[in-house]
């Protein structure tokens, strides 16, 4: 039974990694192909069951993609709102389950993230709500390191995304007894200090917790214990447990875990991670009581087969992973230690989801292991039991629980401080490059074969792809980064480095630095900037500009600074084996697209163009000036726009290849046709970033070799391509 569960769920996981999206009239072989399987091959038969499970599974909830003219006009929307994000009274972002499009019911109902930026409250949990908005397929920016939402999106079962200005019409969710219970929660801890610890840790309310609150949390190591799943579940059914073993009876022990763990999943709106720890937990309770044995994991798997039978794209969340090779974890420290203390275990803990932490995270903080030994044991006997109690004497004894909120503020208080002072103090976090992240997976990885029968002979081969590792690269590279509607271009001689524009910053705090620029720079092993150039003043361009600065060093700043050096036609630097070559503008300004910074990069054979946002007079007056402006890759100017990239600019620079910047379905339709046209026309190969995702170039003597030849990653990555053709993803 286990082998089948097993190769059951790596067939529906095996979606994770496919690279292109068979088409639709693939069922009917791959059906027949699965029986046939489950006749004479009976693991491979249920592998290929779970491959055509979430085939069929991902076929049927993209197929309303497909209706005509979805995507390219706004459509009047009616549906309820399944989970509520507010970031702000008025900002922040829903997940509502698709009732209608234009009057037309739809099955199954879709589930698509809308941005809220409307003039009142944004809705809540529950509501039924109609607007219009324009609806886009899952999409991610690529560039390495970077946080994939494509796949978020996915694991959320959201098949769409767009956004809201305002309301057709509201018709709120009915006061229930947990939003009552909320409500009253929210009054009583109006004021206190610890106020949003307190909602996260009672009602999963987490709006409240602000970025440098999840940097702390990581930095430790210990963002687990703000994310109500297993850990607290789990402490929950032990209470009750213990509590109803009390009568003697083992069916009112089960009983008593049961009803404690369903009360904090409830009081917690029952999350995913919350319901993944109730389906465990049933299972073993219903098969404890049942007289039978299960291993754990056995348990195990019949729990992610159901799950996944369910949901398979689930396979898509980073949260259920976590869940479920913790538990894996937790069933393998029997390997590595006999006696299960506390201390062996958690250390075990650490280690073995230490590679998984570098996959997600990029990094791992040494202090994880004593913050957890000292805050786990405080959060289970004592922090969750008082907080709980104080949830449940808020109705009917008031004074009593405003009594216990104001000692547990002060708990929280003076703990969150301490871990504050911890992280800044300490710097525990360690992000890793690849460069790093793949050698200590390949020690940690040693070090685990250590234990093994006979697997000490892997250690060669594991100090050889070390070895591998440090093999140097290119003389120069060039990264054109995917940072939406917005320019970025990183230059690196090894770990030496030129940034040139920054990407945009929005007013709701979601900004190309944290998302895009120090991800990457932190994947390659780049603690300093060598260069930061700024071509001029817009937001696209400039908007990370001073934050950058703040947060790394830079050792000088060229372009639009306030403080900075500023460009100017003629200026010319060598740095290393590259000579910095400043083409325009013929005054130091950088406030207009026309007075953009206009920067040749050149090591004598090949070179790259970036242009900012000059427009076709200044390109005419650049040709004008008899600079040199030949280069091989060229960023046409201001994305692509049908106000710039002449066609004597064009025969001028005379580039083998250009990267147009522009975001995926930007508003303004950049590149223009007819500047594409024209590049057609000169022979040029060209890309998109908002397409192709992060365009990373190396050079190669003479020419330019681009290492990523195609959008990267699984079809997940590609739907857009999908839905334009309505044929594989490839």
């Amino acid at each position: 039974m286990d082998k089948r569960l097993f190769y059951f769920c790596s067939g529906v996981s095996s979606s994770l990694i496919w690279p292109w999206l068979p088409p639709w009239d693939w069922w009917l072989p791959l059906t027949l192909l699965c029986l046939l399987m489950l006749r004479r091959f009976l693991l491979g038969g249920w592998l290929l069951l779970g491959v055509l499970w979430i085939f069929s599974y991902s076929h049927w909830q993209l197929n309303w993609l497909t209706q005509p003219e979805l995507t390219v006009r706004s459509h009047i929307i009616a549906g309820q709102v399944i989970a509520s994000y507010p970031k702000e009274e008025t900002t922040g972002r829903l997940i509502v389950r698709l009732e209608s499009l234009n009057g037309q019911a739809l099955s199954p109902q879709p589930r698509v993230l809308l941005a809220w930026y409307g003039q009142g409250t944004i809705p809540a949990q529950g509501d039924r709500i109609g607007s219009v908005t324009r609806l886009l397929p899952p999409h991610s920016l690529q560039n390495p390191g970077s946080f994939n939402s494509a796949r978020w999106l996915l694991g959320q079962g959201v098949s769409a995304r767009g956004y809201l200005t305002g309301l057709l019409f509201h018709e709120p969710a009915p006061a229930g007894l947990r939003s009552a219970l909320l409500a009253r929660f929210e009054a009583a801890t109006d004021g206190l200090a610890a106020r949003r610890w307190l909602l996260a840790l009672s009602f999963g309310e987490r709006g409240e917790l602000s970025k440098g609150d999840w940097d702390t949390l990581r930095a430790l190591g210990v963002s687990h214990l703000f994310a109500i799943s297993g850990l607290h579940i789990g402490l929950l059914a032990a209470l009750g447990y213990g509590l109803g073993s009390l009568t003697g009876r083992s069916w009112m022990a089960a009983l008593g875990g049961m009803a404690l763990a369903l009360a904090y999943a409830w009081l917690a709106g029952f999350s995913l991670p919350t319901q993944r720890a109730l389906l465990m937990l049933m299972l073993w309770l219903g098969v404890s009581q049942l007289g039978r044995y299960w291993s754990g994991r056995r348990i195990l798997l019949a729990c992610c087969t159901i799950l996944l039978a369910g949901q398979p794209w689930l396979v898509f969340s980073q949260g259920f992973w976590l869940s479920v090779l913790a538990v894996a974890a937790l069933l393998g420290t029997r390997l590595l230690f006999r006696r299960q203390g506390l201390v062996s275990l958690q250390l075990a803990l650490c280690l073995l989801l230490l590679p998984l932490l570098l996959l997600l995270f990029g990094g791992f903080s040494w202090l994880s292991l004593p913050a957890n030994l000292v805050l786990i044991p405080l959060f289970s006997l004592l922090l969750i039991p008082l907080l709980l109690l104080t949830c449940l004497l808020l109705v009917p004894l008031p004074a009593q629980a405003s009594s216990l909120l104001a000692l547990l503020d002060g708990l929280f208080s003076r703990l969150m401080a301490a871990l504050e002072w911890l992280a800044e103090s300490l710097s525990p976090w360690w992000p890793l490059s690849a460069w790093g992240q793949g050698g200590l997976l390949l020690l940690v990885l040693m070090l685990l074969a250590g234990l093994l029968p006979g697997a000490r002979r892997l250690w060669p081969l594991g100090l050889y792809l070390l070895l591998l590792q440090a093999w140097p690269g290119p003389a120069w590279e060039v990264r054109v980064l995917d940072v939406g509607q917005g320019l970025a271009v990183l230059v690196t001689q090894g770990r030496q480095a030129l940034l040139y524009d920054t990407g945009n910053r929005y007013p709701s705090g979601f900004n190309m630095a944290d998302s895009v620029i120090l991800p990457l720079l932190n994947e390659l092993g780049i603690r300093r900037l060598d260069y930061l150039v700024i071509s001029h003043d817009d937001r696209d361009h400039s908007g990370n500009r001073d934050y950058l600065a703040r947060v790394l060093p830079v050792g000088r700043r060229w372009g639009a600074w306030p403080d900075g050096q500023g460009c100017r036609a003629g200026q010319r630097r060598q740095w290393q084996s590259l000579t910095l070559e400043v083409l325009w503008p013929e005054r130091v300004s950088g406030h207009s697209n026309n007075d953009s910074c206009v920067l040749r990069i050149s090591d004598g054979r090949l070179a790259v163009l970036l242009t900012g946002d000059i427009e076709a007079g200044a390109e005419q007056r650049l040709i004008r000036s008899g600079r040199r402006l030949d280069a091989q890759l060229l960023l046409s100017p201001h994305h692509g726009s049908r106000s710039s990239s002449s066609p004597a600019f064009n025969r001028a620079v005379a580039p083998d290849l250009v990267v147009h910047t522009a975001g995926f379905a930007n508003r303004w339709g950049f590149p223009a046709p007819e500047v594409v046209a024209r590049l057609e026309r000169q022979g040029v190969e060209q890309y998109v970033t908002g397409q192709h995702g992060m365009l990373h170039l190396a050079a190669a003597q003479d020419r330019w070799r681009l290492l990523n030849q195609r959008r990267p990653g699984p079809w997940y990555n590609r739907l857009n391509a999908w839905l334009n053709g309505r044929k594989s993803l490839e």
